[in-house]
C-alpha cells in the first residue's frame, strides 16, 4: 500500500510494505511503514524520461534533503545503487498513476487518516529517504500515536526544536550532541570514534547486529525510547 501527497516542490510517500534490509527488520512477512521525500526536480527527471544515472538523480535532490551535510553525491548512505533503483522504480510508478507533478494531490483529511490507518500497530521508519521534518507536523504525531514504535532523525534540529520529543538529532561530534540536547533532542551520532556517555547503535556492524532497528526502537526522540543519544561507527 502506498500513499502519495505533494507541497510545494516535494514529493512525500507513505508506503507499508516489506524490506529486504535486515538492519531494520529481520521478519522478511512483516510489512512496516517507510516514509520517503523526493524533490519535484528528481520526480520530473523521471517522469519525462530525462534522468541521466545515479549522480544526475541524487545530485537532484535539493528541496527534499536541504542543506544535509551529506547531500553531496556518494556521501550519504542511500547513495547505493540498489537504494537508487528502488526510488527510480517508486517514482516511474508514481509518474504512471498521477502523470505530472501538478496531478499529485495535496494533502486533505482522507489521505491524512489512510496514512495515519496503514501506520496502526507497526514500526515506522520516518526518512527511508529524503528529509522528514518536511512531512506535516500533526500527520507525524498521529502516525506515531498508533504505531508500535518508530524512529526518525533530522539535519534540520537547529530549526524545527518541535521534533525533538520525535525525531533524533543527526550529528558527527560530541560537541553537536551537547548543542543538540541544549535544544532538546538526543542525537544520533554518525563518527568516527566512540562517544563517551551515548550508546553504540544495537543494529551496528560493531556492536554485532544485536538487534534491528524496528526491535530496538531507541532512535525515536526525547519522549521516546531511551535517554542517551546513540552513535554508530562511520565504515
Amino acid at each position: 500500500m502506498r500513499l502519495v501527497f505533494r507541497t510545494s516542490d516535494v514529493v512525500q510517500v507513505f508506503r507499508l510494505g516489506n524490506t529486504s534490509n535486515d538492519k531494520i527488520e529481520a521478519d522478511k512477512k512483516r510489512k512496516i511503514v517507510q516514509t520517503y521525500t523526493f524533490s519535484r526536480k528528481q520526480f520530473e527527471l523521471i517522469a519525462e524520461g530525462k534522468n541521466e544515472g545515479m549522480k544526475h538523480f541524487f545530485s537532484n535532490a535539493d528541496s527534499n534533503c536541504l542543506d544535509c551535510p551529506f547531500n553531496e553525491f556518494g556521501k550519504c548512505y542511500t547513495h547505493k545503487f540498489n537504494q537508487y533503483v528502488g526510488f527510480v522504480s517508486m517514482l516511474k510508478s508514481i509518474a504512471s498513476d498521477f502523470g505530472s507533478f501538478d496531478n499529485i494531490p495535496v494533502i486533505d483529511r482522507s489521505i491524512h487518516r489512510q496514512i495515519v490507518k496503514m501506520s496502526e500497530g507497526t514500526y515506522v521508519r520516518f526518512g527511508t529517504y529524503g528529509e522528514p521534518s518536511l512531512h506535516p507536523l500533526q500527520l507525524i504525531k498521529d502516525m506515531i500515536h498508533v504505531a508500535i514504535n518508530h524512529t526518525g532523525y533530522t539535519h534540520q534540529w537547529p530549526k524545527k526544536p518541535e521534533l525533538g520529543s520525535m525525531f533524533m538529532a543527526s550529528t558527527h561530534t560530541a560537541h553537536e550532541e551537547k548543542v543538540a540536547r541544549n535544544n532538546g533532542f538526543r542525537s544520533f551520532i554518525a563518527t568516527s570514534e566512540p562517544i563517551a556517555g551515548a550508546v553504540n547503535c544495537p543494529a551496528s556492524k560493531e556492536a554485532g547486529y544485536k538487534s534491528h532497528c524496528s526491535k530496538c526502537g531507541l532512535c525515536s526522540g526525547i519522549d521516546g525510547k531511551g535517554n542517551k543519544s546513540v552513535y554508530i561507527l562511520l565504515h
